[in-house]
């Protein structure tokens, strides 16, 4: 069983490391993000002779990807916030037609992206689609947007598939992983 301990116990660490990555990027092992100061002193026999003191310059790249990471995370939360804040009126059709137009488009954009404002985006959508088709049954673009609404559908299925044929041959082949090792053992 000595194996499989070890296959564990790396697998652990593995996995450990890569969401450390995942959430602090690809300085998760340093003592800080953005520095990295590295001390090397010499000593001889008198003390301090010939003291040497490097310091490594501030990581800029590290800052910038925060930077950008920081400027994404409040663009998103503003697009959040509008969209929060949508109101339909009743009374003003091509007002809905136009507002359904953006929310369809940030629909698309996000949704690829599998940003949690994609699910806020098409409730705020499907809510406007009700009141428009209830309005105004015979408008030309609530086929539009009922065509929309299928194909982001069909995008979904169709990655949900994907992930469970990966999940499927993942777990195919650490079965057959299994299988040979037991098999030498």
């Amino acid at each position: 069983m000595g194996f499989f301990d070890n296959l564990g116990n790396e697998f652990g660490k593995k996995t450990g490391k890569a969401i450390g990555n995942k959430l602090y990027g690809r300085h998760a092992d340093d003592i800080r993000v953005g520095s990295n100061v590295n001390l090397n002193v010499n000593r001889g026999n008198s003390g301090f002779n010939g003291g040497n003191v490097q310091r490594d310059t501030t990581d800029y790249e590290a800052m910038e990807k925060a930077k950008r990471e920081t400027l994404k995370q409040e663009q998103e939360s503003k697009f959040l916030e509008s969209i929060i804040n949508v109101e339909f009126d009743a009374n003003d059709k091509d007002t809905i037609v136009k507002t359904l137009t953006s929310l369809s488009s940030y629909v698309d954009l996000w949704i690829k992206d599998s940003s949690k404002n994609a699910n806020v985006a098409r409730s705020k959508f499907d809510t406007g689609l009700a009141m428009l088709s209830a309005v105004d049954a015979s408008n030309p673009m609530i086929t539009y947007f009922t065509n929309k609404k299928l194909e982001w559908s069909n995008y979904e299925n169709k990655k949900r598939k994907t992930q469970l044929i990966t999940a499927g041959i993942a777990i195919v082949v650490l079965l057959i992983i299994i299988i040979i090792g037991l098999a030498q053992s």
